[in-house]
């Protein structure tokens, strides 16, 4: 699995994969959370995934 659908698969969790972390002892949960913060920094900082967004993202904002 590549770390894009890594990402994907984990921010679609479902209602009970949501409750089962909200179960967890909090110092557990601050940990999962560290490292998916991480990951989607990793992303977001990656040169090659800006210039997608900015194709898709950027351009002038039309207000209707």
């Amino acid at each position: 699995m590549t770390e894009e659908e890594t990402l994907t698969a984990e921010s679609t969790m479902g209602p009970e994969e949501r409750l089962a972390l909200l179960k967890l002892p909090i110092e557990e949960r601050r940990k999962i959370l560290a490292e998916q913060a991480e990951r989607l920094a990793q992303y977001y900082e990656d040169p090659e995934e800006a210039k997608e967004r900015e194709l898709w993202q950027g351009g002038d904002i039309v207000e209707l």
